[in-house]
């Protein structure tokens, strides 16, 4: 197949362009990817460039796998060699050669979520709660994602700059990072070495959803493909990423550079008229939107859409679960046919429970759910000593486990006396076990570390497939999420290091499949790039769709802006069926958790507990008048042929 064959307009200018900027604004299912960015590969492959000198780069590491594989099923001569990521994965890449890591002096191990929050109760000072301190770690991020300052940079304020010491020295003793430094690290060293290697591997990067980056990671490409051609699509409509300091600005003021070549692409091959009506009259209410509104491709698709409410969350998840049940059973839909999303997890998890349940597999995917409980996080930590005995986090959490506090008030003991005598915990804890004296009085973790040690030495006397029975047995609950995991990885896996990357990969990535056998549940972040013949959007009530966990007006105009781009993302996903479901009560104890208001006169007494009077999301009203009246749930699966 020649790059040409069968596209036209602005796919075939897309991908025939010798333009050495290039900007793509396209709406979802448009074929940006498949008709415009895998075409303009193929023609440069095509041309006799090398593929090893095209750089791909995607926001998520499913949609680079996509990437590479939709060049590799156009058969064509170096397409096994092309390079697709995600940039994060590439500069992940960069850090752990050893002269970068020689130039930098850091050591690329990303800290987890639960092991930041070890890190935090460590660093001492007076930096205030543990909340506090959390936001203070947010802020120094967004500063190094929005480019506001050089990183490591000098905070203005002396407590600032005191709480940034704290945490940097207590990463470079762990010998770790943060995610949010990964791509700072290389951005830094990139620019102060233009005579560095990685920028002369590529002559052409062409990077798709452009409008998830921030700042930062934006004028990183600009580095990268400062002597080559720069190919960039995306789409400021589905901006859903502020909680990663994603930049759509970005993408508007890249399309208006003198030198860059623009396109656009407004019509989508995905989702049926009913289901575009509504989404573009959504997306017409985004304060400021001037682009014209998505047309189909085909007028004559078939699509259905219900909007519907229950009475509780408990009768939603059980009509919800009835739905899908019953459309697996009479074989009109796979449960890989099969998308529910969600914002509250708790949803999302008593529906992917109930499914199994009843025999429909399921699976669910939240950030970092695996390791929601202590025995989780036990097994990883225990995992990775078995690869590195050095691995200085690993050990941290299991010092910590079975305490609120992670035992910090003996840890931070531990870290003075560490720093007063050049030594690591670990090496200080391993001399207490072997007999000499030390000057710390840590007896809990001289027993636990003696107890993880004789752990780790058993571990690893096993091969790969006996340690995965071994750390994450079959018949334990809490570890269940965590072994389906390390199943899947074993497959792939020859080694404890493989092993170990995978599980780490596919716990902290949108590691979602495409194409599965089974129902996936996640949240409405984890959609992008997916499509689906049936999409259950669950949990549409105010304060959950959007999520409101800020009085303050511009935050709450914020969140509003960006939950209706959410929505849109979640609504443009159907190819053929759209249900959107919400409950007209929720517990007390679920509406305080999670900041959703409420009138105190609506509070009622149900068997022991308090429920909350909820109202729907207010996106419901904003797609427009070909949207359907909402339903009753229980009318609604009658309609269905069910009670």
């Amino acid at each position: 197949m020649a790059w040409h064959d069968g596209i036209d307009g602005p796919h075939k200018d897309i991908a025939g362009s010798t333009e050495l900027r290039i900007g793509v604004l396209a709406g979802p299912g448009t074929g940006k990817t498949s008709f415009g960015l895998m075409r303009r590969v193929v023609r440069l492959l095509e041309e006799g460039v090398p593929g090893n000198r095209i750089l791909l780069i995607s926001f998520t590491r499913v949609a680079a796998a996509d990437l590479r594989d939709k060049v590799a099923s156009l058969d064509v001569v170096g397409a096994d060699t092309v390079r697709a990521t995600t940039l994060h994965g590439y500069c992940f890449g960069v850090l752990q050669k050893d002269s970068v890591l020689a130039i930098t002096g850091r050591q690329p191990r990303i800290l987890l979520d639960h092991e930041v929050d070890l890190m935090l109760r460590d660093i001492g000072g007076d930096f205030g709660s543990i909340h506090k301190r959390r936001r203070l770690l947010e802020a120094f991020v967004a500063g190094w994602a929005r480019q506001m300052e050089d990183h490591p940079g000098l905070p203005p304020e002396a407590d600032d700059r005191d709480f940034e010491h704290a945490v940097m020295s207590w990463l470079r003793e762990h010998r770790s990072m943060l995610i949010g430094e990964v791509v700072p690290e290389v951005h830094k060293y990139l620019r102060g070495n233009p005579a560095a290697q990685e920028l002369a591997n590529s002559d052409h990067v062409i990077v798709d959803e452009y409008q998830d980056l921030n700042a930062l990671e934006q004028s990183l490409l600009d580095i990268l493909a400062a002597t080559g051609s720069l190919c960039i699509a995306g789409d400021d409509d589905q901006s859903i990423y502020s909680v990663r300091y994603a930049n759509p600005e970005g993408i508007i003021a890249y399309m208006s550079r003198d030198e860059v070549q623009e396109h656009e692409i407004m019509v989508c091959g995905r989702c049926p008229e009913p289901i575009l009506s509504m989404a573009n009259s959504l997306i017409a209410q985004a304060p400021g939107r001037r682009k014209p509104a998505l047309s189909p491709r085909a007028a004559t698709m078939p699509g259905t859409v219900a909007i519907v409410q229950w009475p509780d969350v408990d009768a939603e998840i059980d009509g919800v679960v009835a739905a899908i049940a019953e459309d697996i059973r009479s074989g009109k839909r796979e449960p890989g046919d099969i998308l529910v999303l969600t914002n509250w997890r708790k949803i999302g998890e008593g529906i992917r429970k109930r499914l199994k349940d009843l025999g429909i597999s399921a699976r669910s995917y939240f950030t970092e759910e695996e390791l929601a409980t202590d025995r989780g996080r036990e097994a990883l930590a225990l995992l990775r000593l078995v690869e590195d005995e050095d691995d200085g986090p690993a050990l941290r959490v299991l010092l910590g486990l079975g305490d609120a506090s992670g035992r910090s008030d003996a840890y931070q003991r531990l870290l003075a006396y560490c720093r007063a005598n050049g030594e690591t915990p670990r090496g200080a804890l391993e001399r207490v076990r072997c007999g000499d004296r030390v000057e710390v009085r840590v007896p809990a973790f001289a027993k636990i570390y003696s107890h993880i040690q004789g752990r780790v030495a058993q571990l690893r006397e096993l091969d790969v497939d006996d340690l995965v029975d071994e750390l994450l047995p079959a018949n334990e609950p809490e570890v269940a999420d965590l072994r389906a995991v390390a199943l899947d990885a074993l497959a792939e896996a020859e080694s404890v290091s493989d092993l170990l990357r995978f599980v780490v990969e596919a716990i902290t990535q949108d590691d979602v499949p495409q194409n599965p056998d089974f129902v996936r549940v996640m949240s409405l972040h984890k959609s992008k790039g997916l499509t689906s013949p049936a999409v259950y959007v669950v949990g549409a009530i105010h304060g959950v769709l959007p999520t409101l966990r800020d009085d303050d007006p511009a935050a709450v105009e914020n969140a509003t802006s960006e939950g209706r781009r959410l929505f849109y993302v979640a609504v443009t996903r159907a190819a053929e069926e759209l249900v959107i479901s919400g409950a007209a009560s929720m517990d007390l104890g679920d509406a305080n958790a999670r900041g959703v208001k409420y009138d105190r006169g609506t509070i009622r007494k149900r068997g022991g507990h308090y429920t909350i009077r909820t109202i729907a999301s207010p996106y419901i009203s904003e797609l427009g008048p070909s949207a359907p009246m909402p339903v009753r749930g229980d009318h609604w699966l009658a309609e269905r042929g069910q009670s």
